[in-house]
């Protein structure tokens, strides 16, 4: 009887230590110890500061006028004329700039621009815009150096922006109908007056004498 109480504690001390957690000395596997999960503290990824690409800008019409459509009168006639240049064909459509280049005349063998025929605060053509709410007139002068029997004709070029292609037409249909309307007017030249020599003594031419019958 007492052998086998003493069996039966033996099985349960036995029980009892394989139930116990493993000693670091009796070669036992550890559990691991719980990894604890922080929330993590890294901010997010900071917005690109480079301006966002634009759409390219789409360029206007545009055409380029032999002359554009003008009209005016020269002040006076003479020698030196100083005429107004003043748009011709109507009210320039919205959206559209005309402006003004280079200035010749047909034919240029009578007359030779010249800006000093025109008073200095009257406006010069070339590099002047007109637009639909600024048609100021301009001012081309020219003296007149040969004789001429036909009126002298003056251009001016010009480069037209429109805001659509239709505008440009318009204007380009205008300017072949009208024109240049600006003439210069030639007329007598002076003559040119002898020049004196004051070093040069001129003798005087000695009348012979008439003989007498006896």
């Amino acid at each position: 009887m007492r052998t086998a109480i003493s069996t039966l504690v033996a099985v349960v001390a036995i029980m009892v230590a394989g139930c116990g957690g493993s000693s670091p000395d009796s070669g036992g596997t550890t559990l691991p110890e719980p990894t604890s999960t922080s929330a993590s503290t890294e901010e997010p990824a900071p917005e690109p500061t480079e301006p966002e690409t634009t759409q390219t800008k789409q360029n206007k019409p545009a055409i380029s006028l032999a002359t554009a459509p003008i009209g005016g009168n020269p002040d006076d006639a003479g020698v030196q004329q100083c005429t107004a240049a003043a748009w011709l064909a109507g009210q320039i459509p919205d959206g559209t700039t005309v402006t003004l280049g280079t200035v010749h005349l047909e034919p240029d063998n009578v007359f030779q621009l010249n800006d000093q025929a025109c008073p200095s605060d009257r406006q010069r053509c070339p590099g002047l815009v007109w637009s639909p709410g600024s048609t100021d007139s301009c001012y081309v002068g020219a003296v007149q150096v040969a004789a001429g029997d036909q009126d002298v004709k003056v251009v001016i070029e010009a480069a037209v922006t429109c805001a659509s292609e239709q505008d440009c037409r318009a204007v380009e249909a205008a300017a072949k109908k009208q024109g240049s309307q600006v003439f210069f007017i030639p007329g007598e030249l002076p003559s040119p007056t002898p020049t004196v020599d004051p070093t040069v003594t001129v003798e005087p031419t000695e009348t012979p004498e008439t003989p007498t019958g006896g």
